[in-house]
């Protein structure tokens, strides 16, 4: 009985084997299998999707830099670390080439820029060491981080391989990003404490805009409508972007530069991390061919 029923299931798995070939040699003659496996020409689109962005913050003063007679939280090395993590929507428009080297095979590019709504502010006190080196929390003091993330922009090459009206590919190459960085550190006037305007604290405002250039890699699947030049995707991409630092002179809070009691300079050091971005998204295409 068991060998009968192995023998009925090879039998299955034989004609199954064989009828597949036929059938796709069948398939194959059909007019409208024909143009859905052709890829090859340029096209245009536009896609949306979702992104998540995080990177890093920090404020460091080595010590003896700001030293300030109204505010002598800032004597001693101060520092802050501050994460951020941002998401939001993102939609924007590519336009690309392919070629179909072989059957089954598809090299191609493409550049895209994408509008995205990634913006992320943080805060958190500083933090200053005891002679022992134990760290601890300066009241009265904070760090108040933000990045803007305003665009992005890649030029990519694809490497896909196809199944009739479906293409997977991986794809991957160089990158932009418009990113605003900003940070201040601050300190409150300390009661009793003399030689600083009545009622303000220092503080250390910077911001940073650049477009920064970095990389991007990532994948996706592709279909194309039979007997139409529409095609529809869903992809992943994952983008990395280099950080920044950059220094500013302390002032008051109302703005007049403050009268450091130590030090040649008189400054407030920041450094941004690096930037990484996710981001998933859905995009329509129209082929010329």
């Amino acid at each position: 009985m068991l060998r009968n029923t192995l023998f009925l299931m090879i039998l299955t798995v034989a004609g199954a084997a064989i009828g597949a070939p036929l059938a796709g040699a069948a398939d194959s003659r059909a007019p409208a299998a024909v143009v859905a496996s052709n890829w090859g020409g340029f096209y245009v689109g536009g896609h949306v999707g979702f992104g998540r962005a995080s990177s890093t913050g920090s404020f460091a003063d080595p010590g003896n830099t700001a030293q300030f007679n109204c505010a002598p939280c800032f004597q001693g090395f101060f520092s802050s670390d501050v994460d951020q993590r941002d998401s939001g929507f993102l939609g924007g428009v590519h336009l690309g080439y392919n070629w179909q080297v072989a059957p089954a095979w598809l090299v191609g590019v493409e550049g895209d820029f994408t509008w995205t709504g990634l913006a992320s502010s943080r805060n958190s006190g500083l933090t200053s060491f005891t002679v022992g080196g134990v760290p601890f929390a300066v009241p009265g003091t904070n760090l108040n981080v933000q990045t803007d993330i305003n665009w992005l922009a890649s030029f990519r090459g694809r490497l896909g391989f196809i199944q009739n009206n479906w293409l997977i590919y991986a794809t991957g190459g160089v990158a932009w990003a418009d990113v605003d960085f900003a940070a201040n550190a601050s300190c409150a006037v300390t009661p009793g404490f003399v030689g600083c305007p009545a009622g303000f604290g220092v503080q250390g405002p910077a911001s940073l805009g650049t477009i920064r250039t970095g990389w991007v890699a990532g994948g996706g699947v592709e279909w194309q409508a039979p007997a139409s030049r529409w095609r529809a995707r869903a992809e992943y991409l994952y983008y990395a972007f280099d950080g920044d630092s950059v220094s500013t002179p302390w002032t008051y809070a109302g703005g007049a530069p403050a009268a450091c009691t130590t030090a040649p300079s008189c400054s407030a050091n920041y450094a941004f991390g690096d930037v990484s971005i996710h981001t998933v998204r859905v995009a329509l295409s129209y082929a010329f061919r």
